[in-house]
C-alpha cells in the first residue's frame, strides 16, 4: 500500500511539473501605450436616408472611406474604413459604429478592429468620439494582442482624420495588450 500511494504522490507532483512547463510557454503578460493617426477621404456613400423622428429629423448612412494609419508601427498601414451613422440633423447629437482594417503594402492584415461612439455636429464639422476594440498580429519583435482605445474623428468635407490613444495619462488612452494570468484554483475571499 505504501508504494501505490508513493507512485501516485509521484504522478501528481510530474504532473504538476508539467502543467507549470506549458503554462510557462504561453503568451507573456504585456500592456503596450500606444497611438496612431488615420487620414482618409470617402469613397462613397452606399447606403443614405432621411426621416423624422419625435425630436427632428434624422440622417442615416452608410459611408466607405480609404486612407493610411501612421503612428506605432504595429497599427501603420493602408485603411479601409466603413462607417454607419445616426443622427439627429436638428439637434447634431447621433451614434456612429463600423470598422476599420489596416493592410501591409503586400495586402495581408495589420489589424482589424470595430469601432463605436457618439456624433455631434456643427459649423461644417463632424467629430465622432468613442472606442475602438480589435486585434493587432504580431509584427517583427513586437507583441501584439488586444487592441482597446479610445479615439477622436473629425471629418470636415469628405476627409476624415482619427486620432487613436494618446500617453496612458492622457483622457484618450489606448494600448495593445497580450497574455493573461495562468488559470488555477479560485483566490479565497
Amino acid at each position: 500500500m505504501g508504494r501505490l500511494r508513493l507512485f501516485v504522490v509521484l504522478a501528481i507532483v510530474t504532473g504538476g511539473f508539467a502543467v507549470s512547463a506549458v503554462a510557462g510557454v504561453g503568451p507573456q503578460q504585456r500592456t503596450d501605450p500606444v497611438t496612431a493617426v488615420l487620414a482618409a477621404n470617402r469613397l462613397a456613400v452606399p447606403y443614405e436616408r432621411t426621416c423624422a423622428g419625435e425630436d427632428g429629423q434624422y440622417r442615416q448612412a452608410v459611408e466607405t472611406y480609404a486612407g493610411t494609419v501612421s503612428g506605432d508601427p504595429r497599427l501603420t498601414g493602408l485603411a479601409m474604413m466603413v462607417l454607419t451613422t445616426f443622427t439627429n440633423t436638428t439637434t447634431g447629437i447621433g451614434t456612429g459604429f463600423g470598422t476599420l482594417v489596416v493592410r501591409e503594402t503586400n495586402g495581408s492584415i495589420r489589424f482589424r478592429a470595430g469601432l463605436q461612439g457618439v456624433v455631434t455636429t456643427g459649423n461644417a464639422v463632424t467629430n465622432l468620439k468613442g472606442l475602438l476594440t480589435g486585434k493587432v498580429l504580431d509584427r517583427g519583435t513586437q507583441a501584439g494582442g488586444r487592441l482597446v482605445g479610445n479615439f477622436l474623428a473629425i471629418g470636415v468635407g469628405s476627409s476624415v482624420y482619427m486620432g487613436i490613444g494618446g500617453d496612458a495619462t492622457s483622457a484618450n488612452p489606448a494600448v495593445i495588450q497580450s497574455g493573461h494570468c495562468p488559470f488555477g484554483p479560485p483566490a479565497d475571499r
